[in-house]
């Protein structure tokens, strides 16, 4: 199999992303990609490259990229490659212009490995050696020939005494072209008719066959790369006015789809509409001109080849946009800077919502453009949470007047409809706050499970309720969680949830207490720390009880993990002593619960006879030895957690319990311990640092949020990206505008225009990061952007 791809301006391809498409085509042909996404294409190409094999059926794969070095945008960098790693059954051949210099320095760039990789020089040929008929043609490379330079200083010279300026500007309107161009398009942007271009090939086609040739599609290119870059040197006093001119057609466009003038806006397979953003971003145009492109007016496609357009254009934009935030060196970032790189992740998501629904079509389809009003309350929530109290109800007042308008048509994700509807419900005045309750009640009976794993929703929404519509409420959900096939365990999930009132915990009491021995264990656990002094009592005797009945096949299974280390803070020593002899709860716990009692040597004797070692030994005494009555267990806690090995279990536990890793190891000490552990993922490292810096001194904050984001930035696993935001209000704020850039729209496995307003990496997420760059000014900046999104939901309804 043979896959040759042709990189430059002269093949319409004259940008990394245009190159990668044509490979994915060659190598898929039957799943060509459908989006110009740059991520997407590279992960693609590699995994087919690397895993191409003749003994899997394959045929051998001879790859040709020809001419990357025409390329506008290659990267440097060798870790972006695309054929970084080769099947067995798979040969990779490059060719470029220049030396053998030149060829090393792209061999590196392409991430080959110097023993893979052998140069051969492409030898040139004589005149006399062609046929006569083609001598004119090729005698610019030929090795005797005048070079291109030189042959085109002769066309130029002759067009120009022949009074040929028509064709000097058509032909340098070429050389500046991203792609062929048609003759309507070399119309455009001349400022003439489309028959007076045709009449010039026409009239003058003897002196242009020298240098162009016709393609697919009615275009015109350039011979050969060579040809197209010696006219644009040559001719280089028309640069600038060529450039313009591209520029200003460009704009023309641009505004003409903005403002509606349907009868003067290309169709969307013309030059101008495949490279107005690629022209303007030439340009150097303002970035208040690059946003006109996010406006759903013009970004809206026409067709799956115009998708592929605008997201590209996009890309180019944010890659812009961000730069400045990227720079691990600034200093100062203003409010304003965030915006427009809101602007541009709201359109690029929206096009992958539309290519979505494009793919998938119907309820999929429906579903995704439904689930954005959603999304936009959530940010909006998200961004007043971080505000000061009046911008806070400025916000809050917003996001209330999406939930009014459209929340009772919300039919997306029930558990994320009901969240949100909860948090529309506290931020509401009374008669709302009922409403929006019952709203994320039903939303509950959606969700994919069905309401039950859920209930302690209600619980919550029922303190917005009015008395008697909330006891029945409540009364309710309680009988479903008696009625599961494990009645503890779902009485002890509506005790998570979040407000629990003291009525509700006394009415859960009352229902587990009904229940027998180990379920009422698992549904007393999560209440004991709630309920009131007196059902405390009555419930601890229970639950202690409960450790020492008879294993039944039939009951529910007793959660002693969960109901030890809730009901030891309510026992003594001959409780423990009697737990310890007579059954078999969670011995760590046990042990800790010793030293608080002031019996250390009875926390040793419990962990060296019930614990073992490693791990299982370090843990409680870790936390046996930040108790008061532990103190003599710190050098023995010291060294059973800095000899834990591998160095990520260490980091895990001092992630795990930060505060008591701060107290007995030391600050120093833990640092030092989560900074070793990293191991072949960094995840473990960042998510310990980030503990570390919440338990930490204020005054030591800073200094271990700039190491959170440093070991972020060593490995990009987004996992911990939920984590290092936690640090905003201590980051550097080079770090926060650098963590904001690279997560807005990266961070998500699919970026949607849900997923950039209230998923992984999108605003409602990174909305401390936000706050922390520019406080009020920043928040109030963003939120003005956010209704971008609900332009697009009414340009996608309109088709």
């Amino acid at each position: 199999m043979t896959v040759l791809v042709h990189a430059g301006r002269r093949h319409g391809a004259a940008f990394e992303h245009q190159v990668l498409a044509k490979l994915c085509d060659g190598l898929q042909p039957k799943d060509a990609p459908s989006t110009y996404d740059v991520s997407e294409l590279s992960a693609r190409i590699s995994r087919r490259i690397a895993s191409w094999n003749v003994e899997d059926d394959m045929p051998q794969l001879i790859m040709g990229l020809l001419g990357p070095d025409a390329c506008e945008d290659w990267p440097t960098d060798p870790s972006f490659s695309v054929v970084c790693e080769i099947g067995p059954s798979a040969r990779i051949l490059v060719s470029i212009t220049g030396t053998r210099d030149d060829a090393e320095q792209w061999a590196k760039r392409l991430a080959f490995r110097p023993e893979d990789v052998t140069f051969i020089p492409a030898d040139g040929f004589r005149l006399h050696e062609l046929d006569e008929s083609l001598r004119a043609r090729l005698a610019w490379a030929a090795l005797d020939g005048p070079g291109p330079r030189a042959y085109v200083e002769e066309i130029l010279a002759s067009l120009r005494a022949g009074s040929g300026s028509h064709l000097e500007a058509l032909l340098s309107t070429l050389a500046h072209a991203f792609a062929p161009l048609g003759s309507s398009d070399a119309a455009q942007l001349l400022g003439v008719e489309e028959a007076e271009v045709t009449a010039w090939f026409d009239t003058h086609g003897a002196a242009l066959d020298r240098l162009i040739e016709p393609c697919e599609g009615d275009t015109f290119r350039f011979r050969h790369e060579a040809l197209r870059a010696a006219w644009k040197a040559t001719a280089a006093e028309r640069t600038a006015s060529v450039q313009s001119r591209f520029a200003a057609a460009a704009r023309e466009v641009v505004l003409a789809h903005v403002g509606g003038n349907t009868q003067t806006t290309p169709c969307a397979d013309t030059y101008l509409r495949r490279y107005a953003g690629a022209h303007l971003l030439e340009s150097g145009a303002p970035d208040a001109e690059l946003l006109e492109l996010c406006d759903p007016r013009w970004a809206l496609p026409r067709s799956r080849e115009d998708l592929r357009a605008r997201r590209a254009e996009l890309e180019q934009i944010r890659w812009r946009l961000a730069a400045p935030l990227e720079d691990l060196g600034a200093s100062s970032v203003t409010p304003d800077a965030l915006p427009p790189l809101v602007r541009v992740e709201l359109s690029r998501g929206a096009l992958t919502t539309i290519h979505r629904g494009w793919d998938e079509g119907g309820a999929q389809a429906e579903a995704a453009w439904s689930d954005i009003e959603r999304a936009l309350a959530v940010a909006l929530f998200s961004l007043a949470a971080h505000a000061s109290p009046s911008l806070r109800a400025n916000l809050e007042a917003r996001a209330l007047d999406v939930v009014r308008r459209t929340g009772a048509a919300w039919r997306g994700d029930g558990w994320e409809d009901a969240l949100a509807l909860v948090s529309a419900a506290r931020a509401a005045s009374e008669h709302e706050a009922a409403t929006f309750a019952r709203w994320a009640v039903a939303a509950t009976w959606r969700a994919e499970r069905g309401p039950d794993i859920y209930l302690r929703v209600w619980l919550t929404a029922a303190n917005l309720l009015p008395p008697s519509e909330a006891e029945a409420l409540v009364q309710q959900a309680i009988e479903r969680a008696l009625s599961s096939a494990k009645p503890g365990g779902a009485l002890a999930q509506l005790a998570t949830a979040d407000g629990l009132g003291e009525d509700q915990a006394l009415a859960l009491f009352r229902a587990a207490m009904s229940l027998p021995p180990t379920s009422r264990a698992n549904a007393l656990a999560p209440l004991l720390r709630v309920l009131p002094d007196e059902e405390r009592v009555r419930a601890v005797s229970p639950s202690f009880d409960a450790f020492f009945v008879e294993y039944d096949e039939n009951a529910e299974r007793h959660d002693t993990d969960a109901c030890t280390a809730a009901l030891l803070p309510y026992l003594g020593l001959t409780e423990l002593s009697k737990l310890l002899d007579g059954a078999l709860p969670t011995p760590g716990a046990l042990a800790v619960r010793f030293a608080e009692l002031g019996a250390p040597g009875r926390t040793l004797d419990v962990i060296k006879q019930r614990c073992g070692g490693g791990i299982f030994a370090a843990h409680p005494l870790l936390l046996a030895a930040a108790t008061k009555g532990g103190r003599s267990l710190v050098r023995a806690a010291r060294e059973a957690v800095t000899s834990l090995d591998p160095a990520w279990v260490a980091t895990k536990l001092v992630r795990d319990h930060a505060p008591e890793a701060i107290q007995v190891l030391g600050l120093d000490a833990a640092v030092d311990v989560a900074e070793r552990g990293g191991g072949s993922s960094e995840y473990t490292r960042v998510t310990a640092l980030v503990a570390l810096c919440h338990a930490a001194p204020e005054p030591s904050r800073p200094a271990l949020a700039a190491r959170a984001v440093a070991a972020y930035r060593d490995d990009r696993d987004t996992d911990g990206l939920e984590s290092v935001v936690r640090c905003a209000p201590w980051m550097s704020l080079a770090d926060a505008a650098w963590l904001f850039a690279v997560s807005l729209g990266d961070a998500a496995d699919q970026l949607t225009l849900v997923s950039t307003l209230s998923r992984w990496g999108g605003v409602a997420q990174l909305a401390p990061i936000i706050a922390r760059i520019g406080g009020n000014d920043a928040l109030a900046a963003v939120a003005d952007v956010l209704p971008e999104a609900l332009r697009w939901t009414e340009r996608a309804d309109a088709g």
